[in-house]
């Protein structure tokens, strides 16, 4: 429920208690408009150094002492106070946190409906427009299976950051959603405005031609990561190639241009863990500018 709708609710209940009161009020002029103010001004909250002070409800104990309905007025402040209460502590739970849960969806392959489905129930529970991909490591067998998946996302609050872990185990067939940090909204926004939609970031992970990159790897595992962050390349020692918009995927002929795009690393992962040193990098939301410096960007 967003900010204009909990404030439209709170008026009406507002002007709808102020009638039942009038009736036993005492008669003051502007009475009903007199009771609204006062619950406005008992929901009313200052920010200091991101703590929301109940400003309005202090102003009422401390400087107003109406003479005429006194009781019915504090009511009233009450009532507003109760509604800062309600915002600051309740429905933020509502709208954005997720408990430690646990998921059971089986064996997730490339060559069926299961892949796109963990990321189609990543996207129910936690998918909202405000959520941002910071970190995904995927690993798969050659057969298309995933052995594992860890996908790190941020989701914001009217007043608040929440960062998640996401995992998914092959052995216990389960996906994970675990609260990681709460963060208030001015330590991490600059950084989050950075980050790729989350939901658009996997909307490409199910478009890209998976089955592709397995069938091509020397290795028995293959391990697929992608950060949040846009960044630039300046590719001269890595085999680079462009995911289309249909998944698949084009080579890239080095042409002295930055590319400004996100980035998925294919790591060939051996049976005793080790890395290959020969790898790959698999670039979306990319843009081509005159190169004006060398190295990559990591």
């Amino acid at each position: 429920m967003d900010l204009l709708t909990r404030w439209a609710l709170f008026l009406l209940a507002t002007v709808l208690l102020s009638l039942l009161l009038e009736r036993k009020a005492e008669r003051e002029l502007y009475i009903r408009l007199k009771f609204v103010f006062y619950a406005c001004l008992g929901a009313v909250s200052f920010p200091v150094n991101e703590i929301q002070l109940p400003l309005g409800i202090i102003v009422f104990l401390v400087v107003l002492h109406p003479k005429i309905n006194s009781g019915k007025k504090r009511y009233m402040a009450l009532f507003g106070f109760l509604f800062f209460l309600v915002q600051l502590f309740i429905l933020p739970l509502d709208t954005l946190t997720v408990r430690e849960e646990t998921q059971e969806i089986g064996r997730v392959k490339v060559t069926d409906g299961s892949y796109d489905r963990l990321f189609d129930k990543i996207e129910q529970r936690i998918g909202d427009e405000s959520l941002r991909l910071e970190q995904i490591d995927l690993l798969f067998d050659r057969g298309g299976g995933l052995r594992s998946a860890e996908i790190e996302v941020i989701a914001k609050g009217e007043n608040r950051y929440l960062k998640y872990d996401v995992t998914y185990k092959e052995l216990s067939g389960t996906l994970t959603y675990q609260p990681r940090e709460e963060i208030a909204v001015r330590s991490l926004s600059a950084y989050y405005q950075k980050l790729i939609d989350a939901n658009g970031a996997f909307k490409t992970f199910k478009r890209l031609d998976t089955k592709q990159v397995l069938r091509s790897s020397p290795t028995p595992y293959i391990r697929l990561e992608s950060g949040g962050l846009y960044e630039t390349f300046s590719l001269q020692d890595e085999r680079v190639m462009l995911i289309d918009k249909k998944g698949g995927l084009i080579p890239y002929v080095n042409t002295g241009e930055d590319v400004l795009a996100n980035a998925i690393r294919i790591k060939n992962v051996k049976a005793d863990g080790q890395t290959l040193r020969t790898n790959e990098v698999l670039l979306y939301n990319y843009s081509f500018e005159t190169s004006r410096r060398k190295g990559v960007t990591r």
